[in-house]
């Protein structure tokens, strides 16, 4: 997807950069689901039974199942994706439905310095390596953010669950032409297995305005449960609503206690993706190596 040259993003300031943070999902793909076939009981004997599957296969050619092709290839989302990540994040705020502002961008040093190193992701395209969308987690809370260090282990543990209780907030966007084929569900699912991973969080928020059926939907098919709506809890900064109050929904994921997890789901404070995503796509280890495309 180009970049809309009508739109001119403008940076903005340290200082209120945590103000125009409002996770969001722009476009997000409805799953494909296949229902799984019926059984089929027949009563008859061995002999005529047999005869029917020699038939069957004597008219019918035997069916090979074509390999279900990857939705995306997951890399980690760093400085050198800073492009693509800055393209997508203008072209998914315009429409006035992800963010408080329409044109506001924040740098790639405010993003970096705000969202967890270990737990962001990008999906591009396997075939082309095409950027499709990414997504990153953050410290809801900006007064609590200076208290933990994402290179440091704490050691503060809830014997209750095994975790440290801490939360994450998540803020994916999908590329404008990229959207209605899973990238959303893939990149949600991704950063939930990998946080699930990690003992320090206990639970993951998103958070969107009332109008932003697409984000719904999204969370509501990854499991997320709805947290509260808050009555004009933003307002609108620029764009078509400039000055409007709005709507807010908060929905939340809560992970099990680590009792409850296989070995494979538990990496204690790890940096590497778990292996048990549950998604359309795999992380190619070939891909890891490659840019991608920046258009």
């Amino acid at each position: 997807m180009s970049a809309d040259s009508a739109c001119q993003p403008t940076d903005i300031g340290d200082p209120e950069w945590s103000a125009f943070l409002l996770p969001s999902t722009p476009g997000s793909a409805l799953a494909t689901t296949t229902p799984s076939p019926s059984n089929c009981n027949q009563d008859a004997s061995p002999s005529a039974l047999s005869t029917a599957l020699l038939s069957s296969q004597q008219t019918r050619p035997r069916e090979r199942s074509s390999p279900k092709p990857k939705v995306a290839n997951l890399l980690t989302l760093t400085e050198l994706r800073k492009a693509a990540w800055s393209r997508i994040y203008s072209s998914g705020i315009k429409n006035g439905d992800a963010a408080i502002s329409t044109i506001r961008v924040p740098t790639w040093k405010q993003f970096d310095t705000l969202m967890i190193k270990r737990h962001r992701f990008i999906a591009v395209d396997p075939r082309d390596n095409r950027t499709l969308g990414w997504i990153a987690c953050f410290h809801p809370y900006p007064q609590w953010s200076v208290l933990y260090d994402d290179d440091l282990d704490s050691t503060a543990i809830d014997s209750a669950h095994g975790r440290q209780g801490r939360p994450a907030e998540v803020q994916i966007m999908v590329a404008e032409g990229e959207r209605e084929r899973g990238v959303g569900t893939l990149l949600v699912k991704a950063v939930v297995a990998s946080l699930r991973a990690d003992s320090r969080y206990s639970t993951i928020q998103a958070s969107f305005f009332a109008e932003n059926d697409a984000a719904r939907k999204l969370f509501e098919r990854c499991e997320f449960e709805l947290v509260c709506t808050r009555t004009g809890a933003v307002r609108m900064l620029d764009g078509p609503q400039k000055g409007a109050w709005r709507d807010l929904i908060t929905v939340e994921y809560r992970f099990s206690s680590l009792e409850e997890q296989s070995p494979q789901q538990y990496l204690p404070n790890s940096t590497r993706l778990p292996s048990n995503i549950d998604n359309d796509a795999i992380v190619d280890p070939n891909a890891v190596l490659k840019r991608p495309r920046l258009s």
